[in-house]
């Protein structure tokens, strides 16, 4: 199925490397097989040659008649210590062949020294708990051609690792160096339930091979505490391991009868051995009683003990799922007969503590089963990461230990896609095959918006053995947080039930509302008006003169023209008064001839026009001499 950004996508996928808890009876002792990379890049990933130190650790504290080898390899194997039982020749043949390791060699030929290593395994068996230690700082390199390099490698994944898993073998292995192909060293180890250790700097190897040892030996112990411990009398031998990062200030050991001894000066049953950074120090047939260690106190010293009184527990896997829960049980045997005397279980008590990031939990008690077991089921409480489940016995006059490293994974892988764009969300979930049961598996799954209101979503199994799920997003609008639970069982038959974190996810947009018209904006309010007085009617116009006749209109012109004659005959008369009086004058100064009336009336008809002065506009000049002749 292809998921394109349309969608939006929820790939659950289940952690790999879970298989199942072995609450069958297994062989009490442990065939060990340590591959050690030799190859030129070494030298500058552990330039001290610390492998040396760390391998003669794991050899001295591996107890008798287990079985080991040492394997070495670049571009070829080379069997360093034969395979062999263990004992004291077997361990002083060893620590005398690791000053050979050393970074000589080229390429890293894993396929090799795994085929070579476990050429005698075929099938498994019940007399060994076989294991695998494989220290690498490189990626599978077998030459120069790239292609030969990356079938190799799935060779290991295909062919290799299923086949030692079938011989009922597990891997762990040791990552030296950011550069070393850490997937393939997760995948072996994952496949075949082992222990994964990533290591930055070879000064961790020490602890590191202290953590692979108990893994693989599973060794009795007894508690140290406060660098005190008690050993009884069914002990026959202990062996204490006390780091000392101080050269200067030796590790001294003081007996329950007061006896001080250091490396210098020890007792004939005691086997001191100081190597870089520790001491591992072997006693023989010790005195019951407490014990003491004078040095600096560290959380990774340890007593182990070889007794015919064994506190036997279940094995916790290497990798748990966040949300499963393992019933652990504890009984006890004393030279391989369980332990049923009510006298000697009445007064043990057994308790639980775990781990984490260097801070133990409160001690639990585990409940008596009234058949010689007791039991507590580990899973509650524990988050993602590295716990160390630790059990203690306390029997009055014994004690006893057993220390548990397990990896808490998320068994679901939640990945969102939340564009914008996206139409539907679509939810896959693969259930891997070697986790969870076949046809075990359910997924409850649904959206739950803000106001708690779900939608369901169903999910379907595809022929793949994908859980398939699909909802719609059209129909979600604003956030919604996806709740989705994976339950099931693992192989091993535990129940699991698992709900990963998710953020909220986005619906599609509300649509925006149609805009309401706008209402007619109100009117201010107006003042009321002053109350004015009542309007005086207006009078009433004049009426308009009729229009004229044609015979107004010519009595009107008539008049007018007798006006202007009548009004020039005055002018006249004026005028020639006016000239009358001043020719007389004139002709009294100027002795002029005196005329007579009518010739004065003559001239002044001839010469004279007169002009109406009137308030009517003028219309025309008349000459009324002719009208006068007439």
């Amino acid at each position: 199925m292809i998921v394109n950004r349309h969608h939006l996508i929820f790939i659950l996928l289940l952690a790999l490397g879970m298989v199942p808890t072995i609450f069958a009876q297994q062989a009490d002792k442990a065939d060990t097989r340590i591959l050690i990379d030799i190859s030129g890049s070494m030298k500058q990933n552990d330039p001290k040659n610390l492998r040396r130190s760390a391998l003669r650790l794991i050899v001295g504290l591996t107890p008798p008649d287990n079985r080991a080898g040492v394997w070495t390899f670049a571009q070829y194997t080379n069997m360093l210590v034969p395979l062999g039982v263990i004992n004291d020749s077997w361990k002083k043949r060893a620590r005398s062949i690791s000053e050979r390791i050393s970074s000589p060699g080229q390429f890293t030929n894993i396929e090799d020294v795994l085929t070579r290593a476990t050429a005698d395994w075929d099938k498994d068996t019940d007399q060994y708990r076989r294991n695998i230690i494989l220290l690498t700082d490189g990626m599978v390199d077998i030459s120069k051609n790239k292609r030969e390099n990356a079938d190799s490698r799935q060779r290991i994944l295909a062919e290799l690792g299923p086949r030692i898993k079938a011989a009922g073998a597990k891997i762990h292995t040791i990552a030296l160096s950011e550069r070393a192909d850490h997937e393939l060293m997760k995948a072996l180890s994952g496949m075949t339930d082992g222990w994964y250790e990533q290591v930055n700097s070879a000064d961790e190897l020490q602890r590191v091979f202290l953590r692979m040892f108990e893994k693989v030996s599973k060794p009795d112990s007894v508690p140290l505490v406060n660098n005190k411990f008690q050993l009884d009398d069914s002990i026959q031998e202990a062996t204490l391991l006390v780091f000392n990062k101080d050269p200067r200030k030796p590790t001294r050991v003081t007996s329950p009868s007061g006896a001080t001894f250091d490396a210098n000066n020890p007792p004939t049953n005691v086997d001191w051995h100081r190597d870089d950074g520790y001491d591992l120090i072997t006693i023989s047939r010790p005195e019951t009683g407490e014990w003491s260690i004078v040095a600096a106190m560290d959380p990774d010293n340890r007593v182990t003990v070889v007794t015919d009184l064994k506190m036997i527990t279940t094995d916790v896997p290497n990798q748990m799922a966040l949300g499963e829960f393992i019933p652990v049980e504890v009984h006890f045997t004393e030279k391989g007969e369980a332990v049923s005397d009510p006298q000697f279980l009445d007064v043990v008590q057994v308790t639980t503590s775990q781990i984490v990031k260097g801070e133990t939990s409160e001690a639990r008690p585990l409940l008596s089963q009234g058949d010689g077991k007791f039991s507590v089921n580990l899973g509650e409480g524990l988050s993602k990461g590295k716990v160390e489940l630790v059990i203690n016995a306390d029997g009055k006059t014994f004690v006893r230990q057993r220390r548990q490293a397990t990896q808490i994974v998320q068994p679901v892988k939640l990945t969102i896609d939340d564009s914008d764009a996206a139409t539907a969300a679509v939810y896959l979930v693969y259930l891997k095959p070697e986790v969870v049961e076949e046809d075990s598996g359910s997924i409850e799954a649904w959206l739950e918006d803000e106001n708690g209101q779900r939608k369901h979503i169903e999910f379907t199994l595809t022929p793949d053995g994908i859980f398939e799920g699909v909802a719609d997003k059209q129909g979600l609008v604003g956030r919604h947080i996806p709740v989705i639970k994976v339950s099931g069982k693992t192989l091993s038959g535990n129940n699991f039930t698992f709900t990963p974190e998710a953020e909220a996810i986005k619906g599609l947009p509300e649509k925006a509302p149609e805009p309401e018209p706008e209402p007619e904006p109100t009117p201010a309010p107006q003042p009321e008006p002053e109350p004015v007085a009542a309007p005086q009617a207006e009078p009433e116009p004049a009426p308009l003169p009729e229009p004229e006749t044609e015979e107004a209109e010519e009595t009107d012109m008539l008049n007018i023209a007798l006006a202007v004659v009548g009004g020039n005959l005055l002018l006249i008369l004026v005028g020639g008064g006016l000239w009358w009086f001043m020719r007389k004058r004139a002709a009294e100064e100027d002795d002029l001839s005196i005329l007579d009336d009518d010739d004065l009336l003559d001239e002044a008809a001839d010469e004279t026009t007169v002009v109406d002065n009137s308030d009517s506009e003028p219309e025309e000049t008349v000459d009324i001499s002719a009208k006068d002749n007439k």
